[in-house]
């Protein structure tokens, strides 16, 4: 008896609030909605030092990213399984990536030549 009276509870708040939206006054109209900004990319140049497949992190020993004001450093990045297939320990890589923070996600990473 009291999911019956959740559920219905649920679906009346539900149907005021689809009601609400079409009353006069309540239109979306002419409301200016932007989509979220694209994360920058940034690009820089390291040397892998480990590959963590399992949590798909790699460690990379990267040049200062002027962008961001970072200094060159090492640190872990977030790398798909695939991207990670076609690089190894000790290889210098150009890598592309957003960041968040501290927290950087790998988009493109190739070996340097």
């Amino acid at each position: 008896m009291k999911y019956s009276a959740l559920a219905l509870a649920l679906s009346v708040s539900a149907t005021g609030m689809v009601l609400a939206a079409e009353m006069p006054g309540h239109s979306m109209e002419g409301m200016h909605m932007t989509a979220p900004a694209a994360a920058q990319t940034n690009q820089s140049v390291g040397v892998v030092k480990a590959i963590d497949a399992v949590r798909g992190l790699v460690t990379l020993a990267h040049e200062p990213v002027p962008a961001l004001n970072w200094p060159a450093m090492t640190m872990p990045f977030t790398i798909s399984a695939e991207l990670a297939k076609g690089i190894q320990v000790g290889q210098r890589v150009n890598f592309e990536f957003t960041a968040k923070g501290m927290n950087g996600t790998i988009s493109k990473i190739a070996v340097a030549k």
